[in-house]
């Protein structure tokens, strides 16, 4: 197997401030004896009375609090009080990782109750900043009732099911390597990975992700949430925080932007509007803060380079662009060139008739420009006409473009679907691409 980019560790490259804060360092023993290591960042000065308003930090797969020091300072130099903790076997903290399940919610309760506590924090303005596993933890904390007042989460799933294995087939690039950055500090993981790579007792894996996903649980959350998705992020997409937006009561704003998971990095250009839309999101509902952050569009997608973002009233509208694929070959396939410019958003389908099967476990489908991957998916094929359904990500492309698909065991190279030389035979028949793409590009 290629030896997969790394997808772990992430944080955001926020740019620390001149000291303006006290930072303390400690550990909190959980009732199950883990101790779980924390950084505590004060603004300096006096606190105002009922003590300064809080947030707690969230770091990712693979990280520690260390990761979160950056932003930890820029928040105390805001006048927050900011608390940062290892995960349970992340960092210097004990305990096995669990992925995000129980026992972490278990101790993001507790955590959250012992900062709110403190003398020098506002017990009852305490908010949540989570990025990628964090922003996971942050999501099923939410759901599990620790009582945030507002959050802002960072490239993350919702339904870590349906993020990881669409269609019941593993995005086997993303899982080995999530897997293989933390297995040593996991038996969980340890013990599911070579199912959850290669597809295979998928009952399992459906119970082990259940209790770890938020979703079902967000049409009763009111709590204030701030997401920022990335246009192109093969672990997390688009759809993970779409179906968020579309389910919360409370009210909630979207950001897709240029950040993410593989292909994409969380080096952003976006990082300055980031860090002042999470100061004002922040400012408003943990402060009281008039500053018109509720009443903005609450909807923005950032164009695929450069400043420009367009703001909409919700989930901006698409249409489907239908693209043919002639032929039987397994690929690649050229459609037409592009009668104009687009940009995808949204659930894309392919659909392809499977004349013949023999020993074939997973079809992958590579939709491309150029060498640019634009879209992928994959299924367990069977005889007869197949619906792949394809990652939703945020894609330009200009006018005159032509799209071609290949379909193999693998993502032929690409990181996604990484193959593992099972494959037997199979005999296509032609193929149907319905393309969702924005009613008018952000981007060009």
């Amino acid at each position: 197997m290629r030896r997969l980019l790394p997808v772990v560790a992430v944080a955001l490259l926020w740019a620390a401030p001149a000291h303006a804060f006290t930072k303390q360092t400690g550990t909190r023993t959980m009732s199950d004896g883990t101790a779980i290591a924390y950084d505590l960042y004060l603004p300096d000065g006096t606190a105002p009375a009922g003590g300064w308003p809080g947030v707690v930090l969230l770091h990712g797969l693979g990280g520690s609090k260390d990761d979160m020091a950056a932003l930890s300072q820029i928040l105390a130099a805001h006048g927050y009080a900011a608390f940062a903790y290892s995960a349970r076997g992340a960092g210097t903290s004990t305990g096995s990782l669990e992925l995000a399940g129980p026992n972490e919610i278990s101790d993001e309760r507790a955590l959250e109750a012992f900062f709110a506590g403190l003398p020098q924090v506002q017990d009852r303005q305490i908010g949540a900043w989570g990025v990628s596993y964090g922003g996971g933890e942050t999501w099923n904390g939410i759901a599990a009732g620790v009582p945030y007042r507002a959050a802002v989460v960072v490239a993350t799933w919702t339904d870590l099911y349906s993020a990881l294995w669409p269609q019941n087939v593993a995005k086997s690039g993303i899982v080995v390597g999530f897997a293989k950055a933390v297995e040593a500090r996991s038996p969980l993981i340890q013990s599911a990975e070579n199912d959850a790579v290669h597809s295979t007792n998928l009952t399992r894996i459906r119970a082990l992700t259940g209790p770890r996903s938020s979703l079902t649980k967000l049409p009763s959350v009111v709590t204030p949430v701030y997401m920022f998705q990335g246009r192109v992020d093969y672990a997390f997409d688009v759809t993970q925080a779409e179906n968020a937006y579309l389910r919360l009561r409370g009210p909630k704003h979207l950001y897709i932007g240029q950040f993410g998971h593989p292909p994409s990095t969380f080096a952003t250009p976006d990082i300055a509007y980031m860090q002042s839309q999470t100061l004002a999101w922040f400012d408003h509902y943990l402060r009281g803060a008039p500053n018109g952050i509720d009443k903005t569009k609450p909807v923005t997608v950032a164009a695929a380079n450069g400043p420009r973002r367009t703001s909409f009233t919700g989930i901006p509208k698409t249409k489907v662009v239908t693209v043919g694929f002639r032929g039987t070959t397994l690929g690649p396939r050229t459609g037409p060139r592009l009668r104009q410019a687009l940009e995808t958003f949204g659930v894309s389908v392919l659909k392809v008739q499977v004349r013949k099967l023999q020993s074939f476990p997973r079809l992958v489908a590579t939709v491309r420009a150029g060498n640019r991957v634009i879209t992928h998916g994959a299924i367990a094929p069977k005889l007869g006409l197949q619906t792949i359904r394809l990652a939703n990500y945020v894609q330009y492309l200009p006018k005159g473009s032509r799209l071609n698909v290949t379909f193999a065991d693998n993502s032929g190279g690409d990181i996604a679907y990484l193959g593992f030389g099972e494959a037997g035979s199979i005999s296509l028949g032609p193929a149907t691409l319905s393309l969702q793409v924005l009613t008018k590009p952000v981007s060009g």
